[in-house]
């Protein structure tokens, strides 16, 4: 699999150490840099991807949100994810991505739009989930 990849600048105002901690730990794990995204997350993290997606899952630890995105993406090639925007809800940060990957199989190309509702604690991220809408992550 090919290392997603990401835009060396998020858009977001106003700035927050909540919106930068989830900016510099997404950066780092879509560049590679896991070790970093690891000092970011908190070990205790709960990464849950609920219905309505076909295959709801979740996952516990670094090592979870690891396999979470391994499942993800894993039947892509070329694939690359861009916040278009962070959004500052307080101990929450919501992104709204844009993700596109070439099919594996089918070799046809995919865009998603998907939300990331991001729990912040202490300057850790504490749970990740994934959305399909922005209403379904702020409901």
């Amino acid at each position: 699999m090919k290392a997603p990849t990401s835009h060396d600048s998020l858009p977001c105002a106003p700035m927050s150490s909540n919106v930068d901690v989830v900016r510099e730990a997404t950066d780092a794990f879509l560049s590679g840099r896991l070790e970093r995204a690891r000092e970011l997350t908190d070990p205790g993290i709960v990464c849950v991807r609920p219905p309505p997606f076909p295959d709801p899952q979740t996952h516990h630890g670094f090592d979870g949100v690891v396999a979470m995105w391994g499942d993800w993406t894993g039947e892509f090639e070329d694939f690359e994810m861009e916040a278009l925007a962070l959004e500052d809800l307080g101990d929450r940060v919501l992104a709204e991505v844009v993700q596109r990957g070439r099919g594996k199989a089918s070799g046809v190309t995919v865009v998603g739009r998907f939300w990331f509702l991001y729990a912040v604690a202490g300057g850790k991220i504490t749970r990740l989930e994934a959305y399909l809408t922005r209403e379904q992550a702020l409901g």
